[in-house]
């Protein structure tokens, strides 16, 4: 988090707000949904679980263990049915124990704006040892022969007598909920996991939405928009210059522009288009280019490869790529002298997999608010203070909120679709079930 990722987006329904801050004051419900009662089941039960810890506290269930004296009565208490359970009082050393989140303001990140956030801990039951090498140790010292020069039946005798060291591996992934766009913010890509959080933020009240980025009528939106933005590009002549120039020369003999913000574009753009809005939308690699409509996708990393196989043939055209969304600034230097520079505000990658729709998710990958970090240092040393914990927090959610915002109504004006037309994040139509249309871009 706070730095360059792949977030999984998903609607929530913004009624469901009340039952899940009624849950965050349960402490019997909380105990059964965190992390420190999870990690223990775990180790008892060598079974994968799903936890929560607060996010100021990621690795709350370490900082402050349960007594070892009450592990297993923890671990059976969370492999017990909820009616078993209501019958069942807890000793006061387990439900008063500081390693779990507890109360709604553990959780919540403004006081006035209903936003949420969490770690989702993934623990997981696997060997963590190098199997291989230990049976080569056996083979050495047993049969002074490595294993694969061993006979089958002495191949057995190892297999049998070697196990591995097991432990709990834990991962951890950032969970942002806002009740007000009603949206869920999910750093992760893997598609199971990410489904089993879903299940856990049910659980804990949360009525999750399948949601897709949905542009109607354009079933080839995202490449749509790269070859739209790259036909109306502004530089053009200095994009193709250097891509001329890097052909001939290494790029250490490459000659810069004296105009330092022109050479900061040709540099790392092949695309740079100015927006309605006034902001500026630039592409770079990774992108994808196919040279004809027969032929498979190039990938490019270079911007000036990118322009030199998208000048190979007239039909040449963008799959994949990077955007970058940037601002131009006016300021005046310590002599008085006007001058402007470009500020990247947010990136991220526009391909064909910007939708999960197995498990009705929209995708930001490759997004990193490119600012964010230059600009909460640049504050903590006009301000001499540093922000906490929720604070960093609710920026980044914040900000993250206003860039899928820029993104929607960018990918709208683009593509010219009426106003009136919904389009951006909008609910996936799920078989025999109305979707509530009350999240973004409905």
């Amino acid at each position: 988090m706070f730095g360059r990722g792949t977030w999984a987006i998903f609607g929530l329904a913004k009624d469901s707000l009340e039952t899940f801050t009624t849950n965050l004051e349960d402490r019997a419900f909380m105990l059964s949904a965190s992390q420190m009662m999870a990690s223990v089941i775990t180790r008892y039960s060598t079974l994968d679980t799903i936890g929560i810890n607060p996010y100021s506290g990621p690795r709350l269930d370490d900082e402050h263990p349960v007594g070892a004296e009450h592990e297993q009565e923890l671990a059976q208490y969370g492999g017990m049915e909820p009616e078993e359970r209501a019958n069942l009082v807890l000793p006061e050393e387990i439900l008063d124990c500081a390693g779990y989140g507890v109360t709604d303001a553990q959780f919540r990140l403004h006081s006035s704006m209903p936003w949420y956030g969490l770690w989702a801990v993934a623990n997981e039951w696997k060997d963590v040892s190098d199997v291989a090498s230990i049976k080569e140790q056996r083979c050495y010292r047993a049969f002074d022969r490595p294993y694969k020069f061993l006979d089958s039946t002495d191949k057995k005798t190892v297999d049998q007598d070697t196990l591995g060291a097991t432990a709990a591996v834990r991962k951890q992934v950032p969970v942002l909920l806002d009740f007000n766009d009603g949206l869920v913010y999910i750093e992760n890509t893997n598609k199971d996991l990410l489904y089993q959080i879903t299940i856990r933020l049910r659980l804990l009240g949360v009525e999750i939405l399948p949601v897709g980025w949905t542009y109607p009528g354009r079933p080839n939106w995202p490449a749509e928009i790269l070859n739209r933005l790259h036909e109306n590009t502004q530089f053009q002549d200095e994009f193709q210059k250097r891509a001329d120039e890097a052909a001939r020369f290494a790029s250490s003999e490459i000659e810069k522009l004296e105009d330092r913000e022109l050479e900061s574009i040709v540099k790392k753009f092949f695309s740079m288009t100015e927006l309605p809005s006034g902001l500026w939308l630039g592409i770079s690699g990774s992108a994808q280019i196919r040279l004809h409509d027969a032929s498979g996708p190039i990938a490019v990393k270079s911007p000036t490869s990118a322009t030199t196989l998208l000048n190979v043939t007239n039909g040449a055209k963008l799959l994949a790529g990077a955007l970058t969304f940037q601002e131009v600034i006016s300021a005046t230097s310590k002599k008085g002298e006007d001058y402007t520079f470009r500020k990247d505000l947010f990136c991220v990658d526009l391909n064909d997999k910007i939708n999960m729709t197995e498990i009705g998710a929209a995708m930001l990958r490759g997004f990193n608010l490119s600012a964010f970090r230059k600009d909460v240092l640049r504050d903590i040393r006009h301000t001499k203070q540093v922000p906490s914990i929720d604070q960093f927090w609710c920026n980044w959610l914040h900000e993250m909120g206003n860039a899928v915002r820029t993104i929607e109504g960018t990918f709208r004006e683009v593509l010219e679709i009426d106003g009136d037309q919904p389009a951006g994040i909008l609910p996936m139509k799920v078989p025999g079930k109305e979707v509530p249309q009350e999240i973004v871009g409905a």
